[in-house]
């Protein structure tokens, strides 16, 4: 009897099921207007804030503004790739302000471009002439710079 008790304890024991552990919550998609504040920079992953910033597809002046408040606020990375995204994909005006922040000549140091970086900035330069062959001033500094 008692070794039908003790069995009976010890499968009631086994087989109790564990607590439910609540999932963490995905963090909530930014509307298209906040995508690319500084307040989404501050809370949101740095991969979240730029898929939504460039999902909302802010023209050439106004991601440079964009850009320019990520800068200022140590979003080092999100300005980083939102440059890269749109100087790749052709954005002559971005990759152009993307090349001044490497170019010894152009550079203005920050802790996001802390040193001028001519190799970087002629491969940028040369991206800039895969699309507009013509660009002088970045035919001239791709030149100057190249390695």
């Amino acid at each position: 009897l008692v070794l039908a008790a003790l069995a009976l304890g010890a499968w009631f024991w086994l087989n109790k099921t564990p607590p439910a552990v609540p999932e963490p919550m995905p963090p909530q998609p930014v509307p298209g207007d906040a995508a690319c504040t500084l307040e989404s920079m501050a809370v949101l992953p740095e991969l979240s804030v730029v898929q939504a910033c460039i999902k909302n597809s802010p023209g050439s002046a106004e991601l440079l503004e964009i850009i320019t408040v990520a800068k200022a606020n140590n979003h080092c990375g999100i300005a980083q790739r939102l440059y890269a995204n749109r100087a790749q994909a052709g954005d002559l005006q971005i990759a152009t302000a993307y090349a001044h922040e490497y170019d010894p000549k152009f550079h203005q140091a920050s802790k996001c471009f802390a040193e001028p970086d001519p190799a970087t900035a002629a491969y940028w330069y040369e991206t800039i002439l895969s699309h507009d062959p013509e660009n002088a001033e970045a035919k001239a500094r791709f030149e100057e710079l190249k390695p």
